[in-house]
């Protein structure tokens, strides 16, 4: 025993310390691995999970708010100089309402059929019905709209395609596809967009007796049908403006309740100060908008029609008993932000709006031939050169300065990131002009208004020299009284008779002046003209 030595305690302790260690080392390391794997196990089941939400199709709830973040917030319009060139054209012949009113009951009216949307499409909160376009096809859109602001009719075309039309359309055939909706809103077999300027015959038709050099405006005209079977019946159709030609700016001032034959196309007088010279112009190139989607309505006999520039639409309703009354409705989805949106509201989106006034056309039959008949001999129409040349449509940069209705606030639409852009001042006020209607008489010109100011023959492509150019306000002036509705005759001759007193030449005797002809002895101006030494020819040439 005495050979043998005792244990040493301390280092098999130590030693069998430093195994419980490490066993706890591997176990904690083991436990580790196992959390990152479940965290990595956890963060592929989240994309997944994002990435079937992404690409899952939408309910229409989160289809209408998504479409208005990311399709029509990125918008944008471009500055003028890096835009297409042109302007919009006076509507030479087209038929004008005698008043604008504004569209009072518009909201009402689009908040009931919304709300019976929203019933067929997505019934109750627990009954999600997944139908439309996913989120990542609409971020795609959205990142293509967001690089390229709208510089062209082109582009708006495109956008107003891929961000409204197609979705409606879709809205429309899922609709279509619930017996009830289809026969609530007499779908047929659905919607279809023409986006052909040709889809319309537009006679645009200027009076044959009304000698012209300017060629009638061709609108950016816009079909939307029902489908029937192999039938399509025309629902309505929409004039599109690309903004940087009919700005946000210009819509919200030049748009108000007015006489707009008696204010904007044959007015007294043109404000020279600001800021009633831009309003007026805003109107002009407004009303010259308008009126052409107006003529179309009047035309093909529609209740309903719309005009956009892509950042807002003008919503216009013809009433049946009063075509000379035009009603608008400017719908700015900016001014609401997000509220509202998506829920079954007034609806406030480009897309509602669209679908909305579509399924307000469906239940809106066109009006027979009769009918269209009645308001063109009761409306007159955008007649002249002179009509167009008294407050010429170009564009300037909005005053800083002026009030347009919450046009310089940052929230009120995409469009604020550019410059907002008005109508000039006119020609009348930098030059001498012949402004009244006496010049329509073809008696010979003299003193100041027969030589013309050089802003006014650039302003007008189809004038070269000064006498050319007066002929273009003589041939292009018949008396308003002509076109006018009797109701509006007596007030207008009255407001006119400052202005002339000269009788008009006949149709005949301008057509004469026009091509070198003969005299017409019935003209009353006969004797004037033989004052130059001819007895049967004008003592002028065109």
């Amino acid at each position: 025993m005495s050979g043998s030595s005792s244990p040493d305690y301390k280092a098999l302790f130590l030693k069998a310390e430093e195994e419980r260690k490490r066993a706890e080392e591997r176990e904690r390391q083991a436990e580790e691995r196992e959390r990152q794997e479940a965290e990595l196990r956890r963060q592929a089941e989240e994309r997944e999970r994002q990435q079937r939400e992404r690409n899952r199709p939408t309910t229409f709830p989160e289809f209408i708010r998504l479409c208005h973040d990311l399709l029509w917030r990125p918008l944008r319009a471009q500055t003028p100089s890096r835009s297409t060139t042109g302007k919009i054209p006076a509507p030479i012949g087209k038929h004008c309402p005698l008043r604008l009113r504004p569209w009072t009951d518009c909201e009402d009216k689009q908040r009931k059929i919304y709300e019976s949307v929203c019933r067929y499409l997505q019934p109750t909160e627990g009954d999600a019905r997944e139908l439309f376009t996913s989120l990542v096809a609409l971020e795609d859109h959205g990142r293509r709209f967001a690089r390229r602001p709208i510089s062209s009719e082109q582009d708006l075309e495109t956008y107003e395609r891929l961000a409204v039309e197609d979705h409606v359309h879709d809205i429309v055939a899922e609709l279509c596809k619930i017996p009830e909706a289809r026969e609530e809103f007499r779908l047929g077999n659905g919607i279809w967009f023409d986006n052909h300027p040709n889809a319309l015959d537009d006679d645009n038709e200027v009076d044959a007796k009304q000698p012209s050099t300017t060629k009638p405006s061709k609108p950016d005209q816009f079909c939307i049908y029902q489908r029937d079977g192999n039938r399509r019946t025309l629902l309505t159709t929409v004039e599109y403006k690309p903004p940087h030609k009919l700005s946000a700016a210009n819509l919200r001032l030049g748009l108000r309740p007015m006489d707009f034959w008696r204010e904007v196309v044959q007015p007294d007088r043109v404000p020279t100060e600001e800021p009633e010279k831009s309003r007026y112009h805003a109107e002009r190139l407004v009303g010259s908008a308008i009126v052409q989607e107006f003529h179309v309505m009047i035309q093909e006999g529609l209740e309903y029609s719309y005009l956009t520039n892509g950042l807002m639409d003008v919503q216009l309703w013809v009433p049946y008993d009063d075509p000379t009354t035009l009603y608008y409705h400017l719908g700015d989805p900016g001014i609401y932000g997000m509220a509202g949106v998506a829920g079954a509201g007034i609806p406030r989106t480009r897309i509602e709006r669209t679908l909305c006034l579509c399924l307000m056309s469906f239940r809106a039959p066109l009006r027979d031939q009769a009918w269209r008949n009645a308001a063109k001999d009761g409306l007159p129409k955008w007649r002249s050169i002179l009509d167009s040349d008294r407050a010429q449509i170009v564009l300037v940069e909005l005053p800083r300065d002026l009030d347009v209705d919450g046009a310089n606030s940052e929230s009120a639409s995409p469009e604020q990131s550019t410059s907002e852009y008005l109508t000039s001042s006119s020609p009348i006020t930098s030059g001498p002009r012949v402004t009244t209607r006496a010049a329509a008489s073809c008696a010979p010109l003299s003193g100041p208004h027969h030589h013309e100011s050089s802003s006014d023959s650039e302003a007008d492509p189809t004038s070269s020299a000064g006498r050319k150019r007066g002929f273009s306000q003589v041939t292009s002036s018949p008396p308003t009284q002509r076109s006018a509705p009797r109701a509006d005759r007596q007030g207008k001759q009255s407001g006119q008779s400052r202005s002339h007193d000269a009788p008009y030449c006949t149709q005949k005797c301008l057509l004469g002046l026009q091509q070198g002809g003969t005299l017409d002895p019935k003209c009353p101006n006969t004797e004037l003209h033989m004052l130059g030494g001819r007895v049967d020819r004008h003592p002028i040439g065109a």
